[in-house]
C-alpha cells in the first residue's frame, strides 16, 4: 500500500505546508514562554521538514520521524541543519532533555503504522513525559469524532497546473475510523497524466479521552481549535498542547 509516495508526499509539501508552518511559529511561542531558547525538538511524523526547517533556523537540534520514505528525503532537502530517519514514530529514540517532541498534521491517528493505536499512544505519552525537560512540550494534532462532518462523509477537489487531487473521506458509524480514498493525476515529463491512489486509514481518538490520558502520565494540558488565532476551525479536529511541570 502506498502512503505518501513522491507524488502524494510533493504535493503535500507544495500545496499544503501551511499547518506545519502554523504549527512550527505555536512551538516556538511556546518554547520561547517556558524560556527554553535552546534544546533538542523530535519531530514526529515530520513529513516534509517545514516544521523542522523554523526551529532549526531559530537554533534548535531537530530529530524527525516519517514512515514514508518519500517524505523523509523531502524534509532532509528542506531541513538540512536537521536529521532524519524512516521509520514508526512510536518507536522513534527520544533523547533524554528534550525541549519539545511534535507531531503535526494527524500523524498520531494514521493507521499506515502497525503500530498506531491507544495502546501504542498511551506508551508513547508516557515515553514523551520522561525525555521532556521541565517546562517542555508535548505538541500535537489529531483528529476525532466528527472529522468528516455531519454526514460523515466529505469531499474535496484540488486542481493544479501539473496535477489534481481528488479525495472522499468517510467516517465511521461509531466515530473511530476515518477512511480516505485518495486519487492524484500526476503530469509527467512527456505530458501525459499518471493515475496514483492512495487509501489512508485514520484511528479518531475522542477529546476527551486524550487529555484523560495525558493527565494520568502527568502532563498539564490545555486544548486549542487551531494552531493559529486567525485560522479557522476543522470539523473533530483539535491541538493538543502538553506541558511537562516544572
Amino acid at each position: 500500500m502506498i502512503f505518501y509516495g513522491a507524488e502524494q508526499a510533493g504535493i503535500h509539501d507544495h500545496a499544503f505546508g501551511m499547518l506545519a508552518a502554523h504549527a512550527a511559529a505555536r512551538t516556538l511561542a511556546l518554547l520561547a514562554e517556558s524560556a527554553l531558547d535552546r534544546g533538542t525538538v523530535v519531530d514526529l511524523g515530520c513529513g516534509s521538514g517545514i516544521l523542522a526547517r523554523r526551529l532549526t533556523d531559530a537554533g534548535y537540534d531537530v530529530v524527525g520521524f516519517d514512515i514514508s520514505p518519500d517524505m523523509v528525503a523531502l524534509a532532509a532537502a528542506n531541513a538540512p541543519a536537521a536529521s532524519f530517519h524512516v521509520g514508526s514514530l512510536y518507536d522513534a529514540t527520544l533523547a533524554d532533555g528534550c525541549a519539545a517532541v511534535t507531531a503535526t498534521g494527524e500523524a498520531l491517528n494514521y493507521g499506515a503504522d502497525p503500530a498506531a493505536g491507544t495502546e501504542a499512544l498511551a506508551d508513547l505519552a508516557g515515553r514523551v513525559r520522561e525525555a521532556l525537560v521541565p517546562g517542555g512540550w508535548w505538541l500535537f494534532d489529531v483528529s476525532g469524532p466528527g472529522r468528516a462532518g455531519p454526514s460523515k462523509v466529505t469531499k474535496q477537489f484540488h486542481r493544479h497546473d501539473d496535477w489534481c487531487l481528488g479525495m472522499t473521506a468517510t467516517e465511521s458509524d461509531d466515530g473511530r475510523r476515518l477512511d480516505r480514498e485518495i486519487t492524484i493525476f500526476s503530469r509527467q515529463d512527456e505530458g501525459a497524466y499518471r493515475r496514483i491512489e492512495e487509501h489512508h486509514v485514520l484511528h479518531l481518538y475522542d477529546e476527551a479521552d486524550i487529555v484523560s490520558l495525558l493527565r494520568r502520565v502527568g502532563f498539564t494540558t490545555d486544548v486549542r481549535r487551531s494552531w493559529s488565532d486567525d485560522r479557522p476551525e476543522l470539523p473533530g479536529w483539535y491541538v493538543v498542547e502538553a506541558r511537562q511541570p516544572r
